[in-house]
């Protein structure tokens, strides 16, 4: 192909020249000065990201997740042939994530502001390296489709895959929050072939979705017949929305436990005041927990840090006997959050921590958080004492330590996992519990982060963060309780149906039963294996394309 000519097709299907206006503005001399896209290229990729944003919490509609790419796929196969070309789709591409990521998480910036200053650059870093790798996305989809015949939705889907694996994949800079697969949260029937590929495999399938629907437009634009092409459209969609509702309808679902979920509805600022907190924390702990007949539950669950002290050391004693005081009137051992600390004692570490309290005392060893939010719990490259300087105090912002085990805590019958906070948002955690014998999951957070109780000063995270519970339930086929701060506090069954939700900012104390089932599900053995192998195909696609040309003209 004549690097010259473009990826575009007229009315016939020829190939037409890249020498108009639009060549004419992608100019070598004017690249380097406009970095974002020029007059022209920002419609469709602004499409797609305001289409994406409303794949996900609090809209949550059905249909723009297997739509929303197609405008920008559209606007790439419009890109002329070669660098200028692959600048242009690179351009858009970042565009598109600032926009979509700007949006989607721009609760980070609003919601701990207050609380940190460090919320700014993790914010603005965050949206910026996001739309780079959808920049990079871009350019990597424009390479492949000119230089090599793989199809347009094979191509989109290993990328967009290899994207969201990626992100996954950063160590300390790992943020997999709201990947495309999750945007089904909602509607847990059509999701349930996630017990077979993950979230990520959901992303793999709505990605090669959007590609088959670009396909679509591109050939109707080119009046070429649409037959073949809208049957495999069509047989793409439901064939894993029909195996999710009969999963649904012959999935066996038995009681594992019932458990108590308590939200105190402590405001954020009053955590933070060390002299106040703990009193009035279990003043108000104490109070919802009396609100169940003793007896009537095998576990009671506090949010993450209810208790912002370090319970397990001897100068907590009277706090101790408190805490085993209100297990023994409600019966049933306390899930508590609160700091954990280990290390030498001149250099001690803190943890994010949840401890298992029964009338007896602390039963067995604590969970320490192990994913840390970047930049608040950990900040990646900095030493922890010039941190301290920073922040103040470490137990706070920044400076907590990373834990190193996954145990499956038993009470009565049933074992459970801890996924404290933001580690719902990590598969692999769920999954480790799982196969270490856990019958459902537990989830502990503080959710006063997101937001306050007037309507305008709630972000959408407050929606976003309990919307990956449902895909975790739904890939390892468990229950789910999770205890939030401020809510929502809900209970998820092995289908990814939520029960007894709770209201915003309203202190309140629900019991309901934990569902499990007695299937390790295909994701629980061979974890993300499409994701992986996706990523390993965007790899090889681009290796590909690096190799050879394609002779020809590019089919749409």
């Amino acid at each position: 192909m004549n690097p010259a000519t473009t990826l575009r097709r007229d009315g016939r299907g020829s190939a037409t020249s890249g020498t108009g206006p639009e060549a004419a503005e992608q100019a070598p001399g004017r690249r380097a000065s406009r970095f974002l896209p020029p007059r022209g290229e920002r419609l469709l990729p602004l499409l797609s990201a305001l289409l994406l944003v409303l794949s996900f919490p609090p809209f949550e509609l059905l249909v723009p997740p297997f739509v929303a790419l197609v405008p920008f796929l559209v606007f790439l196969a419009d890109r002329p042939a070669g660098p200028e070309g692959r600048w242009s789709a690179a351009r858009a591409g970042y565009w598109l994530g600032l926009v979509y990521f700007g949006l989607l998480l721009y609760w980070m910036l609003v919601a701990l502001v207050y609380y940190s200053a460090l919320a700014v650059p993790a914010y603005v870093l965050t949206v910026l390296i996001l739309a780079g790798f959808l920049s990079a996305l871009a350019a990597g989809l424009h390479y492949v489709r000119e230089r090599t015949s793989a199809p347009l939705p094979l191509v989109v889907a290993a990328l967009w895959t290899a994207f969201e694996w990626l992100q996954g994949h950063l160590a300390d800079l790992s943020f997999p929050w709201l990947g495309l697969g999750t945007a089904l949260s909602g509607f847990p029937r059509v999701a349930g072939a996630a017990d077979l590929v993950g979230a990520r495999g959901l992303t793999f399938w709505i990605a090669l979705v959007n590609g088959l629907v670009a396909l679509l437009v591109l050939r109707a634009r080119a009046r070429r017949p649409l037959a073949p092409l809208a049957a495999a459209t069509a047989a793409a969609v439901l064939l894993p929305v029909a195996y999710g509702f009969w999963r649904a309808q012959t999935l066996e679902l038995r009681p594992a436990a019932r458990v108590a979920i308590i939200q105190p509805n402590i405001p954020e600022d009053l955590k933070l005041d060390r002299s106040r907190a703990v009193d009035s924390s279990l003043t108000a702990l104490a109070s919802l927990t009396a609100r169940i007949p003793p007896g009537s539950v095998d576990l009671v669950i506090w949010p993450e840090v209810a208790v912002p002290a370090l319970i397990e050391y001897p100068w907590e004693a009277g706090l101790q006997a408190r805490l085993r005081e209100l297990s023994a009137q409600a019966g049933a051992p306390v899930l508590v959050g609160a700091y954990g600390i280990g290390g030498p004692q001149e250099e001690p570490v803190f943890f994010n921590s949840a401890y298992l309290v029964s009338a007896a005392g602390i039963d067995g060893p604590p969970y320490h958080k192990q994913y840390l939010v970047p930049f608040v719990e950990r900040v990646p490259f900095i030493d922890p004492e010039r941190l301290e300087r920073i922040t103040g105090d470490l137990r706070y912002f920044g400076g907590l330590g990373r834990g190193w085990d996954s145990p499956a805590l038993r009470v009565g019958q049933a074992r459970f996992g801890v996924l404290i906070c933001y580690e719902s948002i990590f598969a692999p955690l769920s999954r480790r519990y799982r196969r270490r014998g856990a019958d459902y999951l537990v989830n502990i957070t503080n959710d006063a982060w997101y937001g306050r109780e007037p309507w305008y000063a709630r972000t959408s995270a407050l929606w976003q963060h309990p919307a990956h519970l449902a895909l975790r339930a739904i890939e390892e086929r468990v229950g789910i309780a999770r205890a939030a701060n401020t809510g929502i506090s809900l209970f998820v069954d092995p289908l990814g149906r939520t029960y007894e939700r709770t209201r915003l900012f309203v202190p309140d104390a629900r019991v309901g039963t934990v569902y499990t089932t007695d299937v390790l599900t295909l994701y629980a053995r061979w974890g993300d294996w499409l994701a992986t192998s996706a990523t390993l195909a965007a790899v090889l696609l681009l290796v590909w394309a690096r190799l050879t040309r394609r002779g020809g003209d590019a089919d749409t």
